[in-house]
């Protein structure tokens, strides 16, 4: 992932998709390979650090069923 992302809704659909697979997989595999993708980075990630990949894509589920 990169810093090519400077505004959450920016970010296409699929890759929101393909980090939240990536984060479920791992969450599921024994070993340490959690807390590096569970880290925070500075300058954030939008496409990247799991807590602003989770918030923006729960954002979009919302957005949807709002409509």
């Amino acid at each position: 992932m990169s810093r090519k992302y400077d505004i959450g809704d920016r970010i296409p659909n699929e890759v929101l998709a393909a980090r939240l697979d990536e984060l479920s997989n791992t969450l599921t595999k024994r070993g340490e390979d959690w807390q590096r993708e569970f880290t925070v980075r500075i300058p954030a990630e939008l496409d990247r650090d799991a807590d602003l990949v989770m918030a923006e894509a729960a954002k979009r589920l919302r957005a949807m069923g709002a409509g």
